[in-house]
Order: C-alpha cells, then sequence, then structure tokens
C-alpha cells in the first residue's frame, strides 16, 4: 500500500519552508474586514499546503481529493498505532502473578488504586 511507504519518508513541515504564491499586479484592499479575511484565508491555505506535503501524493491532486484522501492516511496511522501497540503489549512479559496492572502501574486491588 502506498501508505505504508509514505510512512517510512521523512518530511518536513516547517511553515517557514511553505511559501506563499507571489501575488502580481493585484490592488490589495485596507479595509480591516478584508484584511481579517484575507490573514484567514493565507492561514487556511498555509495549512493546506502543509497537509498537502504530509499526505503521499498530495501535491498531485486538488483540495477536495488530498482532503479524503488525508482522511484516509490518518485512519490508516491509527490502525498502525492500535496494532503496534497490540504488538508491543503481547511482547511485554506479565508484571505481576495474576494482578491486572492499570496504565499506571498501581495494581486494581492496591489502596491507591482505589483512592
Amino acid at each position: 500500500m502506498v501508505f505504508r511507504i509514505a510512512a517510512m519518508q521523512p518530511i518536513d513541515i516547517d511553515p517557514e519552508s511553505v511559501k506563499p504564491p507571489k501575488r502580481k499586479n493585484v490592488k490589495i484592499s485596507t479595509d480591516p474586514q478584508s484584511v481579517a479575511a484575507r490573514h484567514r484565508r493565507e492561514r487556511i491555505s498555509e495549512r493546506i499546503r502543509i497537509l498537502q506535503r504530509l499526505v503521499p501524493g498530495g501535491t498531485k491532486m486538488d483540495t477536495a481529493s488530498m482532503l479524503d484522501e488525508a482522511i484516509h492516511y490518518v485512519k490508516f496511522l491509527k490502525d498502525q498505532v492500535q496494532s503496534l501497540e497490540i504488538v508491543e503489549a503481547n511482547q511485554r512479559p506479565a508484571a505481576g502473578i495474576g494482578f491486572p496492572v492499570t496504565a499506571n502501574g498501581y495494581h486494581r486491588t492496591s489502596p491507591r488504586f482505589l483512592i
């Protein structure tokens, strides 16, 4: 699967390295509402460009397709994490003799756990 290969690739997501496209011969409004809307759109565009770099093949698709692919990619990564956690849990030796241990290391029957 493409995701497996892409998950191993290093990626630079520094916002400074993602340059916005240059504008030519465009009159920019100084109206505060227009400035705020333009700033919001620029932030959204910057985040989209960063996400495109994270998603395998994201730079080669339109925004809607890339967002759909990002959803599938995040679900794939979530499944990978869960499967790795299961493998790790199966390889870990038992902490106690027949006593279940919680994530914080206390036995369920110990007084500290019951507090």
